[in-house]
């Protein structure tokens, strides 16, 4: 038996702690060491940690007394085994002069491998921000690749035993090795559709109270991923923030749970323009206002599981059949909105937009980061009248279905073209997964947008600079300026064995990957003709 078959992780770095991670198979007691040099001969700190099946046999061990802004390595060892030696950082200090974030979101374990994890484990970056959707809880039926267990996560074991799938994955093995992470919950980390009582495809007659699978959930999501939460007696409060020196402070949202009224296109919710339509609840707002209004650090970054930006798409609406609709947009009065987002909470996201323009004068900016719609996208705004008070990065999918591939081929030509002629969008691209590197200096913020193929034997060697933009801290109002070259990594010692091999079943699942294109291309060429040619023509018309 391999008493680390989930390898070992870190988590919630400060300048002088992080957590470690790691899960015994076949034991219930491990020692720990972490070193200052790969080679684990300069011990820093060690001891021994036990664990057993109420906590699903994972270990968490906080490591205090480590040098800002260093890297530590670190082994686990249990049953005569040792586990593979692991990487982590910690966060600078004050003064700080830099800090590099890689950002990532949307792993559908059933859709795609996991290869953009593994490209970017191969780049250096101080730490990881996973924007949601860590895990999938839906069957996996509709993917190439079988989810354990193959039905939807309800209880707590379907939970657990969903992120150990994960965790077997040698690509996000390979993350996990080389970068510390942090990260927010969205939709499918709960159920699809998510809100604070229930979801879009939750029954509770067949599976139960939504209370009791939001809290299975969260309870395994601690055990697996865990944070420095607020209450560690309450999982299902998940906002927080991480100081980073004097140089700025992640304020990690929950936008999913706790706060969240049930979205406007369904039956029986507040209306859209309702001003009391909550996504952030009372405490949460609360606390992001007084964390905004604070000008102590040049730099705010608010991550966020849904777009803040307005996607209010410049498309027809279609009654019946719309090929050209993402998953998630719905016509509110010939409007075609997306209510899941940002878009479907505007008095919210009013008062957000209120806290960052008392920021801005009081010479502070403020970065927004979001994932889950699967495609890139570089905002300027939100807005106070036609001004912006900020910009947003929003990153592709690692392997959930692009935004313009998730429907009929050829439709993301005509969706593509919609979104780039959006006032305040800088940029967009819905075809394409990957991950974002965002590197901030007090003052600028760099980031760059990478696209990778998650097929490839090595997928690090696909990555591609799709595109790269600077906002500076003295702009008024806050814009992007387009950026040409790449950043170029800082030279940290690795890991002192490679990063274990592309998963078993890769060579399969490019099979079954040509298999379904073939599929769909033959079944959709009879279908998307007449309404892509009725849109475009549309579209033309309004020039």
């Amino acid at each position: 038996m391999n008493v680390f078959l989930h390898a070992v992780a870190s988590f919630e770095p400060t300048s002088s702690g992080v957590l470690l991670w790691t899960r015994l198979s076949g034991a219930s007691e491990a020692e720990w060491v972490v070193a200052r040099d790969p080679d684990m001969v300069d011990v820093v700190a060690s001891g021994r940690a036990e664990t057993g099946p109420e906590r699903d046999h994972t270990v968490v061990v906080d490591v205090e007394g480590l040098t800002a802004a260093t890297s530590y390595w670190y082994r686990f060892s249990a049953g005569g085994a040792d586990s593979p030696v692991g990487r982590t950082r910690t966060l600078p200090g004050a003064p700080a002069d830099r800090l590099r974030l890689g950002l990532a979101c949307c792993a559908h374990f059933s859709v795609a491998p996991l290869g953009v994890y593994r490209a970017l484990a191969e780049r250096e970056v101080d730490l990881v921000v996973h924007l949601g959707d860590y895990l999938y809880e839906d069957d996996g039926s509709q993917g190439v690749r079988p989810h354990r267990p193959p039905r939807p996560a309800v209880s707590l074991d379907d939970y657990r035993d969903r992120l150990a799938q994960l965790r077997e994955d040698p690509d996000l093995q390979a993350l996990h090795l080389r970068h510390p992470m942090t990260g927010i919950w969205d939709d499918h980390d709960l159920a699809d559709n998510a809100w604070r009582e229930g979801a879009k495809k939750h029954d509770p007659q067949a599976q139960g109270a939504w209370s009791t699978r939001a809290g299975a959930a969260a309870r395994a999501r601690q055990e697996w991923l865990p944070a420095r939460l607020r209450d560690p007696a309450d999982p299902l409060v998940t906002w927080r923030s991480v100081a980073v020196g004097d140089l700025i402070e992640l304020l990690l949202l929950d936008t999913r749970l706790t706060g969240r009224d049930r979205q406007a296109g369904d039956e029986g919710t507040k209306p859209l323009h309702d001003p009391s339509r909550s996504l952030l609840g009372d405490d949460q707002r609360e606390w992001l206002r007084t964390r905004l209004l604070d000008g102590s650090r040049p730099w705010a970054l608010v991550g966020s599981g849904v777009v803040v930006n307005s996607m209010c798409l410049p498309l027809p609406s279609m009654v019946g059949f719309n090929p050209l609709l993402p998953n998630g947009y719905a016509d509110f009065d010939g409007q075609l909105i997306h209510d899941d987002q940002w878009d479907g909470y505007p008095a919210e996201r009013e008062r957000l937009v209120g806290w960052m323009q008392e920021r801005a004068q009081a010479g502070g900016r403020t970065l927004l980061v979001s994932g889950d719609v699967h495609s890139s996208w570089a905002f300027e705004g939100p807005c106070r009248g036609d001004e912006p008070v900020a910009v947003e990065v929003t990153v592709p999918a690692v392997s959930s279905a692009a935004m313009g591939r998730a429907h009929y081929p050829g439709a993301w030509r005509v969706l593509d073209r919609a979104v780039n002629r959006m006032d305040h969008v800088r940029w967009a691209e819905v075809t394409e997964r990957g991950y974002a590197v965002l590197n901030v200096t007090p003052d600028e913020a760099r980031v760059e947008w990478w696209f990778v193929h998650p097929y490839h034997d090595r997928p690090a060697d696909t990555a591609e600079l799709a595109k790269a933009f600077v906002t500076r801290r003295a702009d008024w109002p806050p814009c992007f300026h387009p950026s040409e070259d790449p950043s170029v990594d800082p030279s940290r010692p690795g890991l002192p064995e490679p990063l274990p091999d592309r998963p078993d079943d890769l060579p399969a699942l490019r099979r079954r990957r040509r298999l379904r294109l073939v599929a769909e291309l033959t079944g959709a060429a009879t279908v998307i003709g007449a309404p892509i040619a009725l849109v475009a023509h549309r579209l033309r018309s309004r020039r």
